[in-house]
């Protein structure tokens, strides 16, 4: 393509709405019943090969195999009790008792806040992950494989990982994990937000647009 046609112009999201709360986090973390200090990690994907759920199972396999706690929700059509090939596959792990398959869940407010950490495990195939930017939005650091503009967002906020990599996966998510609670944790949410503000909010956007057809008007 040629680069002087091109304009780049972010997602913009409505940060009024997308935003940290406490009473939705409670309430997730009653529904989910778990308890307190019990980090909640989780994914929000429906079920595809480019999501690469098995990853992320195997990533936390390794990280059970160091005695490291968490609870871990998988969201998304096809993840259900259904989906005997992810089931099956947890059940092999020895994972039965740290993962929970959620299914469809429209209320993305509510997981975002509900959960201390996000999940991004996708091999190949993603553009501009919208899930990553909403649960930055409401508070909620992420960890990510390095695929489509995942790291772009995130940016020095969260954590990165290869894609295809379970191995170096644990590892990050295990960084994350550890730094739950810390005197770090609530700066890195609030950096988590901020990022967000600064970059793609969604009043940026209609101005960036706004501006551009403005002057495309006027080549006219």
């Amino acid at each position: 393509y040629e680069k002087k046609k091109l304009k780049f112009i972010p997602n913009g999201y409505d940060l009024s709405i997308l935003k940290p709360n406490k009473i939705k986090k409670i309430n997730f973390k009653k529904k989910i019943k778990i308890k307190k200090k019990i980090p909640l990690i989780g994914n929000v994907a429906r079920y595809d090969p480019k999501k690469d759920h098995l990853n992320l199972i195997n990533a936390l396999s390794l990280i059970r195999s160091r005695n490291i706690n968490f609870f871990c929700v998988l969201i998304g059509a096809g993840i259900d009790k259904n989906n005997t090939k992810l089931i099956s596959e947890i059940k092999r792990l020895k994972l039965s008792n740290y993962v929970k398959l959620l299914g469809q869940n429209d209320d993305i407010r509510k997981v975002m806040n509900g959960l201390d950490v996000y999940i991004q495990s996708s091999s190949y195939g993603e553009g501009f992950p919208n899930v990553v930017a909403e649960a930055m939005a409401c508070g909620t650091p992420c960890v990510v494989t390095d695929v489509g503009d995942a790291g772009f967002i995130v940016g020095k906020n969260g954590w990165i990982a290869p894609p295809n990599n379970s191995t170096e996966l644990a590892k990050v998510i295990e960084k994350a994990v550890n730094e739950i609670g810390t005197k770090h944790w609530n700066k890195r949410c609030n950096k988590a937000r901020l990022r967000i503000k600064k970059n793609f909010d969604i009043t940026d956007m209609l101005r960036l647009y706004n501006k551009l057809w403005d002057k495309v008007y006027k080549l006219n």
